[in-house]
């Protein structure tokens, strides 16, 4: 169905992604002002696998849902589309939905959409990331246990070669960024909260799958929630601005895609996170992209979760990462870890508001000197962004060192060392999170300026 809001370079786009998927299905194009009750009649005419409506249809038509099922696992798909900017003020509260599927046309190529779309018209390429892969591509894959860092993953993942050579280098902030958020989902919200840091398991708390190629690079994570239901995943991964630093949240703003899956009578849940060579998440951030969450059959999971190189998984690898000694950490230093990541997040956010408000300002005084509005050229982007980026880059490595002094003390304590050089060591790391926390305070000093400015009474 097309959208009869669109402008012309809209409607253009839309046509060219209609276009581009002629070459994977039969499509059949609706007017933009059928009524709900036409749309049901051509659905019980004609079977679709796919049923493609504007967004603002899509959240108000409820008869086509209920149609197919409320409840189905499988079967045919209704889903929305938009092609202009979308933010959460747009699309408003959770309404008691069980699934959504929202596609972002406006932010997608023409082949990016066929990648999508393809894996919603077939059952068979509906889970997992192989679909969203070239065949040749290896998948890295690592199962999480409690007690486990994140430093060397990051290092490990930036350090394939598949970033390079595929031109994935220039988004390293954004991959650390999803990285972190995917590990806060499991040692912050999920399973493996209530055990960081008390020693080694033997089960596996989530699996983990990262894949990148020229076409998309994706994150898996799949991990077991029992008390989720589906519309407690619709309403993790709602856009919301209430919430902003929640990891959930963190990853719709950076992420170009997401893909969750819960399964019927499973408490396992299925989450794909995707950046595509469009970057529709860097080019219009804060905006809504691609989301996608449903729950699925279990038998629609051709991919299982925690498998591992062998003959019947040829295309894994085992994710390449630095030893890690096991040690037991004072619970005071990782709550305080924990708390400064959090921290960071909300203090990101509340920066890009800052620029935001900055350049607003700075263009307005701009067009009152010149005598009007829009008569002034248009200023130069801040280089707020690149600031940014580089601190968060700082920030990570200095994580990073911290973790590894951590390993070198223990190796030492291990191997009955000098207290002199244990002591040198420790000294290292204490300045280096003494610096560290400089930061953290510079930054804070920065945003309650920014808070304090905003709570003033205008004048």
């Amino acid at each position: 169905m097309v959208d009869p809001r669109l402008s012309r370079e809209r409607a253009n786009l839309l046509t060219r992604t209609i276009n581009a998927l002629r070459h994977i299905a039969e499509i059949e194009l609706l007017p933009g002002d059928a009524l709900e009750e036409e749309i049901l009649q051509k659905i019980q005419a004609t079977p679709y696998h796919l049923v493609l409506v504007p967004w603002y249809r899509y959240f108000n038509w409820s008869r086509v849902e209920a149609h197919f099922g409320l409840t189905r696992t499988r079967g045919p798909t209704f889903a929305g589309y938009h092609c202009d900017h979308l933010t959460s003020l747009d699309i408003g509260s959770q309404a008691e939905h069980l699934r959504t599927i929202l596609l972002d046309f406006g932010g997608m190529t023409s082949n990016e959409a066929v990648l999508i779309c393809r894996s919603l018209l077939h059952e068979a390429r509906r889970s997992g990331i192989q679909p969203l892969l070239k065949p040749s591509t290896p998948i890295y894959c690592e199962n999480w246990y409690a007690s486990q860092g994140l430093g060397n993953r990051l290092d490990s993942i930036l350090g394939l070669p598949e970033i390079t050579t595929a031109g994935w280098a220039e988004r390293s902030a954004t991959i650390r960024m999803i990285l972190v958020a995917l590990w806060g989902l499991i040692y912050e919200d999920g399973p493996g909260k209530s055990e960081l840091g008390q020693g080694t398991s033997q089960t596996p708390r989530a699996a983990f799958q990262f894949a990148a190629d020229e076409q998309s690079m994706v994150f898996r994570l799949n991990y077991a929630m029992p008390s989720w239901t589906p519309k407690t995943a619709v309403t993790s991964l709602w856009p919301t601005s209430g919430h902003p630093s929640s990891n959930f949240q963190f990853l719709l703003r950076y992420a170009d895609f997401i893909r969750l899956h819960t399964l019927s009578e499973n408490p396992m849940i299925e989450l794909v996170v995707g950046l595509l060579p469009s970057a529709a998440s860097k080019r219009n951030y804060g905006t809504i992209h691609t989301v996608w969450v449903e729950q699925i059959a279990p038998q629609l999971v051709t991919e299982p979760p925690f498998d591992l190189p062998g003959p019947n998984a040829p295309r894994l690898r085992l994710l390449p990462t630095a030893p890690v000694f096991a040690q037991k950490p004072r619970p005071a230093e990782s709550d305080e870890g924990r708390a400064k990541d959090r921290f960071l997040n909300r203090a990101i956010t509340d920066i890009r508001l800052l620029r935001g408000v900055l350049a607003e300002r700075e263009e307005l005084i701009k067009d009152l000197r010149s005598g009007g509005v829009s008569t002034a050229p248009p200023i130069p982007p801040p280089d707020a962004e690149a600031l940014l980026e580089a601190f968060q880059e700082r920030y990570f490595e200095a994580r990073y060192q911290i973790r590894q002094f951590e390993i070198q003390i223990a190796e030492l304590e291990k191997r009955n060392a000098g207290p002199e050089e244990i002591e040198t060591l420790r000294k290292k790391m204490e300045a280096l999170s003494s610096r560290e926390n400089a930061w953290i305070r510079k930054l804070l000093k920065t945003i309650q300026v920014y808070r304090d400015t905003k709570q003033r009474p205008p004048t």
